[in-house]
């Protein structure tokens, strides 16, 4: 007996050490289970932890599954993060009468708390363990727990380094647990690997997506743009404060602040604005400047927001210098440079081929063909057209079915009436070369155009951007990075379904953004998608983004992209900016995170008003 003595001690020594570490890690709640055993082996990583009813009870969380706890081992003295994954709850009549028969026929309809007063069984699975006495890195946990080994709620840094959720400067939220602010963040270049938004109407993508571009603003990445092709009417006004007036608002404010700390006097944006002859003939009358377009999107679009918060309380100045838009208030203080943009044939000529994805391999050839041979001759976009309707190619026969998809896919393009509109124009690499705008807007939801229109708008305005970046990178030029955002992004780039038609689009438009998505990462050049439902989305994207974010969403669709049942059943019920973020990036791939919502820039919707 003599020789367990040193033992003895030893264990007593390292108990009371697990026990004052614990203490400075986080509060105690309970210990390893000194009567259910744990098990680790190849199959099983679990262990259970007792907790006492009067701590149960203080808790409101502790009954929820997914919630991190931490455990000082007694023999090691590492710190292990520990993830909930279920309960064993019972009531202390339970242990007399057991679950029979007879307690179906007895008693029910008596209470008794005292019964409730027992010991509570977590069964935990093993994340990380880290040596918090000599500043180690988080390793795996790989050791199996003491009995008796304190348990504790830790501190939000404990857990950030166990998970090593601090990254990088893209805070992307706090992890979902409802007991302490843990901080969730990514690196800016893990963007070049794209990111992926999922969630139904309302769940918030767009909320997340205006958090993202509040960060990247206050992040402030020298040289670095953001562009965002707002075919929803979502984007348009991040340039505007929030709605302070609001109390929901302001509690998404507040987080958005505890990540970041407070936007500084607003940002600043460009609007890139396409006019149609249709629309220049509507509302500018005989106008042709790019101030009396801007000055007719203000009094369209911005003003009513004015207005809407006027009548709220809320205070702002407004002016129009040329084509700028000047806000200010005590508390906020930007601008918005609205830049009018068409097709001008001249110009587009050359890469008129491609510019309609509709058009066949075929057709695109021959309309290189016939541009090349008859340059002199055509001028605008008509001249082409009777050409092909004349079918005048010096005794080239083309086949009737490439001559009618190139003619009608020319018609198409005409109805758009973006060709040469005769207003002020801004050319896209002027703008993109000359903007001191951190943040670019591709409005298409305001400019009145149809479908096509804008996925031509879209197919263009991609194609133009790595050029140009392209260009940077050749001459050495590049700085910063490109980030494109696509909210909508089945729209313009669907899944493999329909026409021969939609096939010879599906086929181009998926070709040119799998290689943007994949030439992009050397570029700097990362593509954040939005879209409700995947199965609608180019499979593409799905596979070469590498970061997911998955908001509310069907069951049976957050499961096909890595959700346990439980995971994806839960979530379906989930409240409005609550995801799940799938990425390699971190040392746990697959965690739950609370974004800011509604987000610290303008986020206006006055239908609902």
């Amino acid at each position: 007996m003599s020789s367990d003595v040193p033992l003895y001690n030893d264990i007593k020594d390292k108990i009371s050490k697990a026990r004052a570490l614990a203490i400075t890690l986080g509060d105690l709640v309970g210990k390893v289970s000194r009567y259910v055993p744990s098990r680790v082996d190849e199959e099983n990583n679990v262990v259970n932890v007792t907790i006492d009813p009067n701590t149960y009870y203080k808790y409101p969380f502790l009954g929820k599954i997914g919630i991190f706890l931490g455990a000082i081992d007694i023999k090691t003295l590492y710190f292990v993060l520990l993830r909930v994954i279920g309960y064993e709850r019972n009531d202390a009549s339970s242990l007399f009468i057991g679950d029979s028969n007879v307690l179906n026929n007895i008693g029910l309809s008596d209470d008794e708390p005292g019964s409730l007063i027992t010991n509570v069984t977590l069964k935990c699975e093993m994340l990380t363990k880290v040596d918090f006495l000599s500043s180690s890195e988080p390793d795996a946990a790989d050791i199996i727990l003491e009995p008796q080994s304190p348990v504790i709620i830790p501190k939000p840094e404990v857990i950030e380094r166990s998970l090593g959720t601090t990254r990088g400067l893209l805070r992307l939220g706090f992890l979902d647990v409802a007991y302490s602010k843990v901080r969730v963040s990514t690196s800016l270049d893990d963007l070049n690997f794209h990111m992926l938004i999922l969630g139904t109407t309302g769940a918030g993508k767009t909320s997340f997506i205006k958090d993202l571009i509040a960060g990247l603003n206050v992040s402030n990445e020298e040289g670095s743009k953001i562009f965002i092709l707002d075919a929803t009417g979502d984007y348009y006004h991040v340039f505007l404060p929030p709605d302070r007036s609001d109390k929901v608002v302001m509690r998404g404010v507040e987080e958005f602040n505890q990540l970041y700390g407070a936007i500084v006097k607003g940002i600043n944006l460009d609007i890139i604005y396409p006019v149609s002859k249709s629309w220049v003939k509507k509302y500018l009358g005989g106008a042709k400047s790019a101030g009396s377009i801007a000055k007719v999107y203000f009094d369209m679009f911005v003003k009513p927001i004015l207005n809407h918060l006027n009548n709220k309380g809320i205070s702002i100045y407004a002016s129009i210098i040329n084509n700028k838009i000047i806000i200010s208030n005590a508390e906020w203080s930007s601008q918005v440079t609205i830049y009018p943009f068409y097709f001008r044939f001249k110009d587009v000529k050359t890469i008129l081929h491609r510019l309609n994805p509709y058009f066949t391999e075929q057709a695109s050839h021959f309309i290189k063909i016939m541009i090349r041979k008859k340059s002199k001759d055509i001028g605008k976009l008509e001249d082409l057209i009777d050409f092909f309707n004349e079918n005048s190619l010096e005794g080239v026969e083309i086949h009737r079915s490439t001559r009618e998809n190139i003619v009608r896919g020319l018609y198409l393009l005409k109805e758009t009436q973006l060709f040469d509109v005769g207003v002020e124009r801004f050319p896209l690499s002027k703008i993109l070369k000359e903007s001191s705008s951190s943040t670019l807007v591709f409005d298409l939801y305001n400019s009145e155009l149809d479908d096509f229109s804008q996925k031509i708008l879209t197919y263009y305005f991609l194609d133009r951007l790595f050029e140009f970046r392209e260009r940077q990178m050749r001459s050495g030029n590049v700085k910063g990075r490109n980030v494109i955002i696509i909210d909508e992004a089945h729209r313009f780039f669907p899944s493999s379904k329909g026409g021969e038609e939609d096939t010879n689009y599906i086929r181009r438009v998926a070709g040119k953004i799998a290689t943007m998505m994949r030439l992009g990462r050397r570029r700097k050049i990362g593509f954040v998608f939005a879209t409700h439902n995947p199965n609608d989305l180019s499979d593409i994207i799905i596979q070469l983004a590498n970061t997911k974010i998955i908001f509310r969403i069907k069951s049976e669709v957050a499961e096909t992209l890595g959700l346990s049942k439980t995971e994806a059943k839960i979530l379906n019920w989930e409240r409005n900016g609550v995801a799940y973020l799938l990425t390699p990036w971190l040392r746990e791939g697959k965690i739950k995170i609370k974004a800011p919502v509604p987000p610290p820039l303008g986020h206006y919707d006055l239908s609902k008003t």
